[in-house]
């Protein structure tokens, strides 16, 4: 049993470091540490065939392969500024809502590009103050979107279906959009101004192609139904309609356009990041690593918010974290015998504390990007954010002691 912790702790040790220079090659690393700590050669291939072979996984491959397409079709076209430029609402509003909008696809370098709409509706602001408006709303709405990577991964790991994670977190939502306000919009006061005429023609198209395919994919979810373990096809169709859509409103240059949003968004990178994730998650599920974890009957606060907040901290991202945490604690006899409120605020507790650690961690690029942008000192961010944080992983470790105090 030795020999297995020693593995695991130099796969984590790589993951985590590597992560900070190639989160890819560090995932498949780290995977192949572990499995040559915990298992034999033929089980790692046999391993790696599932992770190739699964539908459900192939599914999501492509899916999240067309997600940054569809961001970058629009960024290229010009369509994320035609939103920009006919969201006619208040100041306070436009700051907490254009880096949402901005957020609701995985674009790289998004908080760059939402930064100087933040720069000027927050005119008069401090700079650590714009960084950390720009931030919260570009990333509090992972909590409810559908088809953000993170909580497709997380929801995965966990075995829960989606859309029972997005009800259960509307309310906690809802409380991240008043602590948002309360700790940093309260400063914003006056009005928006516009160089241009409203045009709805211009709004409408981008935001049905960044909204249809949530709601297609709830409808053909609920709607239709389909086989365990096969449900990522109406992932894949969703996402489909919407990338066809941002396509269909490219009037000029659509080849020009495609090429352009290729080259910047470079999805293939994200569909070999998904495969490594899985094939992680794969050999970690048949390490046995997950069972000696069980076997030391770690409080599960301490699992799913401490480790949690760490490698969220750590990592600077929110897929990885969960697929270490979620397989360990939700696999557990005793949790799977819980009624599904408890374990939904099981899951609540682990995605805020790992979002808490990926929120204001250096790692993550868009906080150096916002404070370089903005000219903002990370201690002053800090000074900011922490108090939002604390409060937020306390309110959810409240809420799963609760749960678990009542069942």
């Amino acid at each position: 049993m030795t020999i297995q912790w020693i593995g695991f702790f130099i796969a984590m040790a790589v993951i985590v470091i590597g992560a900070n220079y190639n989160l890819i090659a560090a995932l498949f690393s780290g995977s192949l540490i572990l499995g040559l700590f915990t298992l034999a050669p033929a089980e790692i291939f046999e391993q790696l065939y599932v992770t190739i072979t699964t539908p459900n996984t192939i599914f999501l491959i492509f899916a999240l392969g067309m997600i940054p397409m569809i961001g970058g079709i629009l960024q290229v076209s010009g369509k994320l500024d035609d939103i920009v430029n006919n969201l006619r609402i208040g100041r306070r509003p436009f700051l907490g809502a254009i880096p949402a909008f901005i957020g609701l696809l995985p674009i790289p370098g998004g908080a760059l590009f939402s930064a100087p709409l933040v720069d000027k509706a927050g005119e008069g602001l401090a700079g650590h103050l714009k960084a950390a408006i720009n931030i919260w709303f570009r990333h509090v709405i992972y909590f409810i979107y559908p088809i953000s990577y993170a909580l497709i991964v997380a929801s995965d790991a966990a075995d829960l279906s989606i859309f029972s994670i997005v009800v259960f977190h509307i309310p906690f939502f809802l409380f991240t959009i008043f602590l948002g306000y309360f700790f940093l919009l309260r400063k914003a006061g006056g009005e928006m101004t516009y160089d241009t005429e409203f045009d709805f023609n211009s709004l409408l198209p981008p935001m049905v192609v960044l909204i249809i395919a949530p709601v297609m994919w709830a409808g053909l979810y609920y709607g239709v139904g389909v086989e365990d373990h096969l449900e990522n096809i109406f992932v894949l169709i969703a996402v489909s309609i919407s990338l066809l859509m941002a396509i269909l409103i490219i009037k000029n240059s659509k080849k020009k356009i495609l090429i352009g949003a290729a080259k910047e968004m470079k999805p293939w990178n994200f569909m070999v990041l998904i495969f490594a994730l899985y094939f992680f998650f794969n050999v970690f599920s048949s390490s046995g690593i997950g069972d000696m974890i069980a076997d030391l009957a770690v409080p599960g606060l301490i699992l799913l918010v401490g480790l949690g907040f760490l490698l969220g901290f750590a990592t600077g991202r929110i897929m990885l974290p969960a697929m270490i945490v979620a397989p360990i604690y939700f696999g557990l006899p005793r949790v799977e015998a819980l009624p599904t409120i408890a374990v939904l605020a099981a899951f609540q507790a682990m995605y805020i504390s790992i979002f808490a650690g990926y929120i204001v961690t250096p790692v993550h690029p868009c906080i150096s990007i916002s404070l370089e942008y903005f000219d903002g000192k990370m201690s002053k961010f800090l000074k900011v954010m922490i108090p939002m944080l604390v409060i937020s992983i306390g309110v959810a470790a409240f809420t799963y002691l609760i749960s678990r105090w009542i069942w």
